[in-house]
């Protein structure tokens, strides 16, 4: 009995011992079903956290322009370093002259840089468009772009270079920059008229001259007027056609290295203007491969045309 008694004892006592610890805490305490209510109210908050944290700062518009002139550079840069001669020499200049026949390509290199200029002015715009820029910003940036990377670039790397700096590089420079951005600016010009180059290149010296850039032997450079971006022509048979007037250079020396030239005399030379009825395929293959045939508003895709050439 008595060790019955001490064992009821005890129970009272750490029931008094229990109730005096919880009756000192004011709080209520949940009920299993209030308990889980407020486990699932936690957990929805927590999703909600979740899904509104704010992502992870991407690239700004501006910082991506400035990386995209930083890559530019970086790329003109060690090309011209591998093909040109860049950083081998002092700063020096020359007088190049323009389309005279007594030139190192009869002024093709010209019409080359002419054309570099318009491309990269063509191809960053739409893209500068794309990162949120209005489109008269976007065609005023990548002029800017443009000039920095042929003028501030390119040219000022020729004058490290055994080419040297030439200030007929930064007029037609210039003037390809200035048509790239009215034609990005103005898109009712670019329907119309497209500044092209064409290429065949020579095979039997692939592998041997890896510079294809300065292969003005067989290249042209050509203005294309397309009748399908002319209103009274669009809707007639002959907006498949389109006009050419180019120009293009031959026999003037093996490649366009300086450490390789070989002089050839000037009677030798050739120098053509030509005018030509061509195919707009960048208007007849749209149908068939969408966006990719913007391609022939850049290039000229050699045997497509009926020309007739003049020398000079």
């Amino acid at each position: 009995m008595h060790g019955v008694r001490d064992i009821l004892r005890i129970i009272v006592i750490l029931s008094l011992l229990l109730g005096s610890l919880y009756g000192s805490d004011e709080r209520q305490y949940p009920t299993l079903e209030e308990y889980f209510r407020q486990a699932n109210a936690d957990k929805e908050a927590v999703s909600i956290t979740q899904v509104s944290r704010p992502p992870e700062k991407a690239l700004s518009r501006s910082q991506k322009v400035i990386l995209t002139n930083i890559a530019g550079a970086v790329v003109i840069g060690g090309w011209g370093y591998a093909q040109w001669g860049y950083f081998t020499q002092p700063f020096n200049r020359k007088k190049e002259g323009y389309l005279e026949k007594d030139t190192s390509n009869g002024g093709a290199d010209k019409l080359g840089h002419l054309y570099s200029a318009y491309l990269i002015t063509r191809l960053l715009a739409p893209l500068y468009e794309g990162w949120g820029y209005e489109r008269n910003d976007a065609a005023l940036y990548a002029a800017l772009s443009s000039a920095f990377l042929t003028i501030g670039v390119m040219e000022f790397g020729d004058g490290t270079s055994p080419y040297g700096f030439s200030s007929e590089d930064v007029v037609m420079d210039s003037i390809g920059i200035g048509i790239g951005y009215l034609w990005h600016r103005y898109p009712a010009l670019a329907r119309m008229i497209d500044l092209r180059v064409e290429w065949v290149p020579d095979f039997s010296k692939l592998g041997k001259d890896t510079d294809f850039t300065t292969d003005y032997e067989h290249m042209k450079h050509l203005v294309a007027i397309k009748a399908s971006g002319v209103a009274a022509l669009s809707e007639t048979p002959l907006k498949y056609a389109e006009l050419h007037f180019g120009y293009f250079g031959r026999n003037f020396h093996d490649n366009g290295h300086p450490g390789d030239y070989h002089p050839i005399p000037v009677e030798e030379t050739e120098r053509y203007f030509y005018i030509a009825v061509g195919l707009n395929l960048s208007f007849i293959l749209e149908p068939a491969i969408g966006g990719y045939s913007k391609v022939f508003n850049y290039y000229q895709m050699p045997y497509t045309y009926l020309p007739y050439n003049h020398r000079l």
